[in-house]
């Protein structure tokens, strides 16, 4: 019940998201005026804004002019939706079985998690469509990780950092993690953004990057998780920017196809491009980089500890993995063990 309950929030929220995601870029309130069509204008009652529902049941289409309505909204909400439930099914948040569990978990980190995912949706989505980064957005994901950080050290007192940086006392006195984890991240990335930009004359990354990567630092922590999510951001980021494009490429190619095929019918000059060519083009539409943050800052909040912990078994195996920590018999010591004997 607790993570159906998730769900129904997240797509609450995700609705909320939608109007962040087509407002903020257009510098209007999120507030102000109250849902509307942008066609009609006609402002929706409560029965058109149910999640994912109200779209299903009116098929894509607004009630009061029929005008289409984008399947991303419902995307979104249950992206939303389902976000929430992973971050409820951490582990240590549920005792018992995932769908009768009671909540044993961390309200607060919880709340936290649900405000940074929220946030990098709409940061996702906005940067991907403008190429430009809400600073809103970055800096209440900021703003949740600090004041987590701090609830924990006050209410539950959590440890503090020594006051060391990259192994160097740098601080005058101990501060929370976070602070420390985004001051630092800013202060890295913004060396060498100034190094890059001298080197190509331009600028190398905007400073939305920058506000954005520090505010997920403050979550993340300064741990090993802050290389996990850089290592994440470039690979996932680069699948997830791929699948976004593959739609875009292969409408190219079909329109492509389809003048070709006229134009043969009509016994005329074929065009000088190809509809591969024309689809290779659209697949190399320009990615901005917020997107990729955002996809490697939700897996390595969610799963990046685990994902470590993964990586230092495969590295380094425990001894009682099945492999020689010995030579034996003169065999070497990356075979595996021999069965015993019968």
């Amino acid at each position: 019940m607790i993570l159906f309950a998730l769900f129904v929030l997240g797509a609450h929220v995700g609705s909320f998201l939608n109007v962040c995601i087509w407002r903020l870029p257009r510098g209007e309130s999120v507030m102000q005026p109250p849902s509307h069509c942008p066609k009609c204008d006609t402002r929706l009652r409560a029965w058109d804004l149910v999640p994912i529902l109200s779209q299903l049941f009116l098929r894509a289409r607004c009630r009061y002019c029929g005008s289409k309505i984008s399947w991303r909204y419902a995307g979104i909400e249950t992206l939303t939706g389902i976000l929430f439930v992973l971050i409820g099914a951490q582990p240590g948040n549920l005792n018992g079985g995932l769908f009768s569990g009671i909540w044993s978990g961390d309200t607060v980190r919880l709340l936290q998690q649900m405000v940074v995912v929220a946030c990098l949706v709409v940061i996702f989505w906005i940067d991907y469509e403008t190429f430009l980064i809400p600073i809103s957005a970055a800096f209440l994901i900021g703003l949740a990780g600090i004041g987590a950080d701090i609830w924990h050290v006050v209410h539950d007192g959590a440890a503090m950092t020594d006051g060391a940086i990259f192994g160097f006392s740098l601080l005058p006195a101990p501060l929370p993690e976070s602070l420390v984890a985004m001051v630092a991240t800013a202060g890295f990335l913004w060396i060498v953004r100034e190094i890059f930009s001298q080197i190509y004359q331009r600028e190398a990354m905007g400073f939305g990057d920058i506000f954005l990567t520090a505010g997920i630092a403050a979550n993340i922590g300064w741990s090993g998780n802050i290389g996990t999510f850089f290592f994440l951001s470039v690979l996932l980021g680069a699948l997830v920017g791929v699948a976004l494009q593959l739609p875009r490429a292969i409408r190219a190619y079909r329109w492509a196809k389809k003048r070709e095929a006229k134009r043969r019918a009509d016994k005329r000059k074929p065009a000088a491009w190809r509809a591969g060519a024309l689809a290779r083009h659209a697949l190399r539409r320009p990615m901005p980089f917020g997107p990729y943050l955002a996809v490697g800052a939700i897996v390595a909040l969610l799963y990046g500890t685990r994902l470590n912990a993964a990586y230092l078994d495969l590295v380094n195996p425990p001894p009682n993995s099945g492999v020689l920590l010995a030579p034996t018999n003169g065999l070497p010591n990356s075979f595996p063990m021999a069965p015993p004997p019968r």
